[in-house]
Order: C-alpha cells, then structure tokens, then sequence
C-alpha cells in the first residue's frame, strides 16, 4: 500500500494506492451513499491496474502526529477505543468488511474530539493482528508521567495476545477491573499500586520485545533507564509496605 498526499489552497488529501485493477463494486457504492460515522470521506479510481482512494483530510491531525499536541494518555486511549468500538458497529451495519479499515498510526486521524479511520477496500489485512500492532505503538508511545494511560496501553495490548480475543469486551474488563481495584485501595495507597504496577509492565513489555527481537528505538532511552531502577524500586516499595504493617 503506497500512501502520498495533494494539497491545494483549501484542501489536503491523502491518497492511498493498492495493487489490482479498481472496481466501482457495493463497498464504493455504500461509501459514496452514506456518511458513515467515523470513516474518512473517500473517492476512488483506477491507474494503470492499480487502485486509487483518495481520501479528504484538511484540518485534521494523523494520530502519529498527535502526540506533538495532546499527550497519550489515559483520557485519549479511552476515546480512542470507544470511538474505534462504534466505528466497528457502524462498519458492520453498512455490511462493510472490517479488515479494510486501517490502523495505522498515521492513517487515523483526529479533528474537534473525534477519531476518523481509514476504510480502503483495496486493503488486505487482519483487523485483530492490525489491532494488536496499534497497541504496541500505544505502549511505545504513552505518556510516561500517566500511569493509568500506561496501565490501559499495556492491557489492551496484552488483551490483544489472546485467541479470539472480543476488542469491545476486553476494553470493559480492563475499566471495570481498574476501577473496582481502586475503590478497594486507601487514597495513599493508589500511587504506591501505580508505581508498582508500572515497573512491572514495563519489564515485562521490556522482556517480550526482547523475545520477540524488536528494537524500540524512538524510546531506547527510556527503556534502558527504567530496566536499570525496575528491581530497585520494587524492592523499596516492598519495604515501605512492610515498615506500615509494623
């Protein structure tokens, strides 16, 4: 899939071009019918065998390039899945194929509070390998100084390790679980858990990219600092828990 972008005075676009002849088949037809919640408005052609989706972008700002704007924390990876969750439905109730949405980063974009996907049907994917791969980028890339955006990054990306994994439920189990262990902990002890918690997922997100031979570049500094506190301050918070029970 090969991506480029136009612009004009009042306009910007982003083109997407896959192999294979272009068809006006039922998925164009529904896209240019019907307004669909939540997908990118497309046009589509064909070029020398090759399918042509552009799709109208002015004003809004790719997910791989909101971070410089908004922090990802916990706040938009929560909007995010419910507005990816909707997007879902919409897609299904217009008898679309869901592995023609795509998720990437740069492909997702962000106007006014709401998510706008990419849907080319000239795409072949998975949506759930897609998925998961979007929350290796969101631990990657959360905001280090939100723990609960990290703790939500890393769940939904262990969530998506498991077989036939539901996206929609695992979002809930993941919010109601957090919730519910908050509610049980003393107001002191809340940043204590977070601080724990995140040592934690961090080692393990450290160990299974190291398993799986990735480098995690853009972060390689952060990566390598927290290794070398992880068991330190797991160890210091043990003891301040043991100094209280005393």
């Amino acid at each position: 899939m090969k991506v480029e972008y136009e612009r004009s005075v009042h306009h910007t676009w982003m083109i997407v071009e896959t192999d294979g002849v272009y068809e006006e088949d039922y998925q164009m037809r529904m896209l240019k019918e019907n307004a669909v919640p939540g997908l990118l408005e497309v046009q589509g052609q064909g070029k020398d065998e090759k399918s042509r989706y552009r799709y109208e972008v002015g004003g809004k700002t790719s997910l791989k390039l909101l971070k410089k704007k908004e922090k990802l924390g916990y706040k938009m990876i929560e909007i995010f899945m419910r507005q990816f969750i909707q997007v879902l439905y919409e897609v299904n109730n217009y008898l679309l194929d869901v592995n023609c949405l795509s998720l990437d980063a740069a492909h997702i974009f962000w106007q006014d509070g709401r998510f706008y996907f990419c849907y080319c049907p000239g795409l072949k994917s998975n949506i759930w390998e897609s998925f998961h791969i979007l929350t290796e980028y969101f631990v990657r890339e959360a905001d280090y100084e939100d723990k609960e955006g990290i703790y939500l990054a890393y769940e939904l990306h262990k969530a998506s390790m498991e077989e036939n994994y539901d996206i929609e439920r695992a979002l809930e189990m993941i919010l109601e679980r957090k919730e519910m262990e908050l509610k049980r902990m003393e107001p002191e002890q809340k940043e204590k858990a977070y601080e724990l918690e995140e040592d934690m997922i961090l080692d393990d997100w450290a160990g299974e990219q190291e398993i799986k031979g990735n480098a995690v570049r853009e972060r390689s500094g952060v990566w390598e600092y927290v290794s070398r506190k992880i068991h330190k301050r797991k160890q210091e918070i043990w003891e301040e828990w043991e100094q209280e029970d005393e």
